[in-house]
């Protein structure tokens, strides 16, 4: 029986979608990236919430000295939080063996909102590969999430889906490809060979930059550098 792989290219994410799939998040500006350079670098586990107000409420419920709160608004950190959404905030140092709660503008939303599929990961351009391979063995259908941009579709998501559906077709061999996977795929291989100039070029990149996050774009765009899989367990990521 073949597996099937969809792409949803933005939101909304149907509940009666993602019920049943293994579904992995994109959120490559910068969300996701962050989340795995997090694990990466030691934390214990990173909390995805919908907003700020959720964020302090569940930090005091849990102990303010016992987490890191981290977060965006308009790209920038949210004032009274220990960190932004910076992948290069996210050191050694600043997280291992913290629990961070964590706020972004997309990328936290997209995840709380498929909290009740099969199971959820958060992948991104750094460890696409590494997502391929723990997808490929599960069981079932394969979701990819596209966080998007302000309520939309994003460019940087899309190729982001479209590379973790390319190295996929590597790991199952039957897979059967939906449209959007299909499309997603077809946007990745054009640009496959450009691939930082075609993440900065997305709307979200310039504004990053403008904003003095050039240097997050550069990171968040390379191809398999980590080797991490965030996976939801119970309402918190942690590493598979």
């Amino acid at each position: 029986m073949s597996r099937s792989i969809q792409v949803l290219l933005g939101p909304p994410w149907p509940a009666e979608v993602v019920r049943e799939a293994h579904v992995a998040v994109v959120d490559v500006l910068r969300a996701t990236t962050t989340i795995a350079t997090a694990l990466r670098n030691g934390a214990a586990g990173v909390i995805p919430v919908t907003d700020p107000a959720d964020a302090i409420a569940l930090s005091q419920r849990l102990g303010r000295d016992r987490v890191l709160l981290c977060g965006e608004q308009e790209a920038d950190r949210i004032e009274g939080f220990d960190l932004d959404n910076s992948p290069a905030s996210f050191t050694p140092e600043a997280v291992a063996g913290k629990t961070l709660i964590m706020t972004t503008t997309n990328g936290t939303r997209a995840l709380r909102a498929v909290s009740g599929s099969a199971s959820v990961r958060a992948a991104a351009l750094v460890n696409r590969t590494a997502v391929a391979d723990a997808l490929a063995h599960e069981y079932g259908d394969v979701l990819i999430v596209c966080a998007g941009e302000g309520g939309g579709f994003a460019l940087e998501d899309a190729i982001g889906a479209g590379a973790l559906v390319d190295a996929l077709l590597t790991s199952i061999s039957d897979a059967e490809l939906r449209d959007g996977a299909r499309a997603a795929a077809l946007l990745y291989r054009c640009v496959a060979t450009r691939l930082a100039d075609a993440i900065a070029s997305a709307d979200h990149a310039q504004h990053l930059a403008h904003k003095g996050f050039a240097g997050d774009v550069t990171r968040c765009a390379a191809l398999d550098t980590l080797d991490v899989v965030p996976i939801l367990r119970d309402g918190i990521l942690v590493a598979q």
